[in-house]
């Protein structure tokens, strides 16, 4: 189970309670910040936003994965990826809601302490690891031809794209998204952002899709686990 399935089991059935808790601390979160995270002396700086419920009680927000923060969003934000522990350590005189405005669970102060001392006692580090680390990629697990076959017809008018690739992608205990690597030269912008809005309107809503080009680590890796789904063909001075 990962965070979220195992979060609606715990509101469902007390008995799931605990064995969400102890998921919850080891596992890494997502905070909205107001302004973008710096790093001083070695350690981070955040300015964390607050929102507020009907009876007027202030909650820092958090969230167990970029999509349930994107979508209480709904636009581009300044975001953090932490340690759930490190960050209840961080905000402990302050009360946190997690996943605000869908299934979700409030917070105190009072019980943000408690869960740090239990920590404590069982000797439970606070560890961020670094997010490239803790991603791992796959084939696709079902037919995704429908987003291939678009795609491949939008790539086929590109000239600087050579070949593109589909996998999975997992980080932590999230949900499987798309991950579509590009061999390719010159602005990724350029093309990732009409590229994106063309498959739009293609994918299913359950569906995430994200882009990256193969000249990053991480695009080699994904790119490593699978076939590509389009190639160039190569211009007549080519052969």
């Amino acid at each position: 189970m990962n965070l979220d399935e195992l979060l609606k089991a715990a509101i469902k059935d007390a008995s799931k309670r605990s064995l969400f808790l102890q998921t919850l601390i080891k596992s890494d979160v997502y905070v909205i910040c107001k302004n973008p995270v710096e790093e001083k002396d070695g350690g981070i700086c955040l300015e964390l936003i607050t929102i507020q419920n009907p009876q007027r009680e202030i909650f820092i927000p958090f969230f167990t994965s970029k999509r349930s923060m994107q979508q209480f969003a709904k636009r581009y934000v300044e975001y953090y990826k932490i340690n759930c522990l490190r960050l209840f350590d961080l905000i402990q005189t302050a009360d946190a809601v997690l996943n605000p405005n869908s299934y979700g669970k409030e917070f105190s102060s009072q019980e943000i302490k408690s869960i740090l001392m239990i920590a404590r006692h069982l000797k439970i580090k606070a560890i961020s690891y670094r997010e490239e680390e803790t991603i791992d990629y796959r084939p696709c697990e079902y037919e995704v031809t429908h987003i291939t076959r678009a795609a491949s017809k939008f790539l086929s008018k590109q000239p600087n794209v050579d070949r593109a690739f589909i996998a999975e992608m997992i980080q932590g205990c999230e949900k499987p998204q798309l991950l579509m690597v590009l061999d390719m030269m010159g602005n990724t912008r350029k093309l990732f952002v009409p590229l994106s809005k063309y498959l739009s309107k293609i994918i299913k809503p359950n569906e995430q899709l994200c882009f990256i080009n193969y000249e990053q680590e991480t695009g080699k890796k994904a790119a490593a686990v699978t076939e590509p789904f389009y190639i160039r063909k190569k211009r007549y001075f080519e052969k």
